[in-house]
């Protein structure tokens, strides 16, 4: 296994990530789903948007600092004119321009992320709603990582640890509201099987795999 920088990983991922079977990402769209339901957004951002998952659903605004993730968002209905490559802690938005601001399985890989808790608070009108999700601490404990695989080879991405104490002190404008431990469970087993990993389900279910919190900016 080869351990790489997060951006070199996702420009060699970037082209089979939405076809790549991935029990986190089900995991997360399974409990995040109802929040995105619920938020009617008028002006949507979404940071780290990738290949544009949960951007194409809002017709909101992709950021991301991978070009490769950007160009394969860039082929979706709705996205065209709407993307940005940007760093987190660097974004290309006006204060205050954002009703919600989504930054999805992300923050993990931004090695300072008090700077884009900055950034995500100053986008954000008051009032406004930040959706954060990532991978659980619980399974790092694990040992559980990051992995893809490329060209018969398995690499893993680089994180970079934090809490959510850390991320509250870096942003105090912005108050946590909400907080689900979302941990595997039967919708997940297909996932598992499509990906080949069957025999990890028993293993993995009912263990904290993602953590997914709601602020809102004061």
């Amino acid at each position: 296994m080869t351990r790489v920088p997060a951006l070199e990983g996702y420009s060699l991922w970037a082209d089979t990530w939405d076809a790549t079977p991935s029990p986190i990402v089900a995991l997360e769209e399974r409990v995040l789903q109802p929040w995105i339901d619920a938020a009617n957004p008028r002006r949507a951002v979404d940071i780290g948007c990738g290949t544009g998952r949960w951007a194409a659903r809002l017709r909101a605004i992709g950021i991301d600092a991978s070009s490769a993730m950007l160009a394969i968002a860039a082929r979706k209905p709705m996205l065209g004119g709407r993307l940005a490559l940007a760093d987190a802690g660097a974004l290309p938005l006006a204060t205050g321009s954002a009703d919600l601001a989504l930054c999805t399985l992300t923050i993990g890989h931004v090695p300072d992320q008090a700077a884009a808790m900055k950034e995500l608070a100053r986008i954000l009108q008051p009032g406004g709603n930040l959706i954060l999700t990532d991978f659980h601490p619980a399974a790092a404990e694990r040992g559980w990582r990051r992995t893809f695989r490329h060209n018969g080879h398995t690499f893993e991405l680089e994180n970079y640890p934090y809490t959510l104490d850390q991320l509250c002190r870096s942003a105090p404008s912005l108050v946590l509201r909400e907080q689900i431990d979302a941990a595997f469970a039967e919708p997940e087993l297909p996932v598992f099987e499509k990906a080949g990993r069957a025999d990890l389900f028993e293993e993995a279910r009912g263990v904290p795999a993602v953590l997914v919190t709601r602020w809102s900016r004061a």
